[in-house]
């Protein structure tokens, strides 16, 4: 008899610790919730300490109607209480010609207008395509606010006695409302 009451201790015993390690496991696995609703999608978040949250603001797309060139446009910038920096805006010109430098870039709407002629160029590419350049600016984060007060964005880039100007693509029109309502909201 003492050998039967071991044996239903041993398998109650080990029948607990199975369905504790299922729980455990399930926990571990759960599903992410979906960000689409929530505009995460468009904008990541860190927590930096005294300087509140980074901000990285994922790539928008933008495509001139006139030249065969396309931009991707990020940046960074921190935020707790109150602006008091700027934003490293990086951006990508996507083009069938090697593009060295950049002499302007300049970000338009009905609210606001930001330029700056202070672009480094980060890199060039080889693409199936053409080529990719990668530059690299920093711009006041009170202006970007402002920008995202309204949607109708433009983005013009001069070189080389060229201009080009781009619109965004129909999701980064999506992208400039979400992040108004996520993230340049709070300021």
């Amino acid at each position: 008899m003492n050998i039967q009451k071991k044996d239903s201790t041993m398998f109650s015993s080990k029948t607990s610790i199975l369905l504790a390690m299922v729980v455990l496991l399930c926990g571990c696995f759960s599903v992410k919730p979906s960000t689409n609703k929530s505009g995460k999608k468009y904008f990541e978040t860190f927590y930096v300490g005294v300087d509140g949250s980074q901000y990285f603001i994922k790539p928008v797309r933008f495509f001139s109607d006139t030249e065969n060139q396309e931009v991707l446009l990020d940046m960074t910038f921190r935020y707790k209480d109150e602006i008091k920096d700027s934003a490293v805006v990086n951006f990508s010109v996507t083009s069938t010609t090697l593009i060295k430098s950049i002499d302007s870039l300049k970000l338009i709407n009905k609210v606001t207008n930001i330029s700056t002629s202070e672009i480094s160029l980060l890199f060039n590419e080889k693409n199936k395509t053409g080529f990719t350049s990668r530059f690299t600016t920093t711009l006041l984060l009170s202006k970007i606010k402002d920008m995202f007060d309204e949607n109708s964005w433009q983005l013009t880039l001069h070189n080389d006695k060229l201009t080009t100007r781009f619109k965004p693509s129909k999701k980064a029109a999506k992208a400039i409302i979400a992040l108004k309502d996520k993230v340049f909201i709070l300021m």
